[in-house]
């Protein structure tokens, strides 16, 4: 017999906790926020905040079609938050307010680390992840056609 709650099935004593200044936790699911967030190892915190989420929060929300997303918020325009997972090159327009249900407080890896989102390390992971991205998913790769055709032609 498995233990495991499906999101879909929590989200009405999530709203619950969340609304009442609770915090909910769960294991996250899935490859899109990698190296933070690994699939099926890390629990997350989460918590409602009264203040307007903003650039580099991972938020939680719900889609429109349903789903539940943890994904971070790189921007805002008239039409809402833009978001994108940190192992993701597409990005998420219009994620409206009323959709966002929490925000990341911080990370329990399975070894029992804690990595907390207002630490200083956490900060600086979130300051040079842009870096990290430009060099993961545009230089590397050029890096590694370079080298391909380097030796091919050997």
């Amino acid at each position: 017999m498995s233990n495991r709650v499906h999101l879909y099935e929590m989200s009405e004593a999530m709203s619950l906790v969340l609304e009442a200044g609770g915090e909910i936790s769960f294991v996250t699911a899935g490859f899109s926020m990698l190296p933070l967030l690994r699939n099926r190892m890390d629990k997350v915190f989460l918590k409602k905040t009264s203040d307007t989420p903003k650039k580099g929060d991972v938020i939680f929300y719900r889609r429109e079609n349903g789903a539940f997303v943890l994904h971070r918020i790189i921007g805002k325009n008239k039409d809402g938050y833009i978001l994108r997972g940190d192992n993701q090159t597409d990005i998420e327009y219009g994620v409206k307010r009323e959709n966002i249900l929490a925000v990341l407080q911080k990370v329990v890896r399975a070894d029992g680390k804690v990595i907390r989102c207002d630490s200083a390390l956490y900060r600086a992971y979130v300051f040079f992840l842009p870096l990290v991205r430009l060099f993961r998913f545009k230089i590397y790769p050029i890096y590694v056609k370079i080298i391909k055709k380097l030796s091919a032609s050997d």
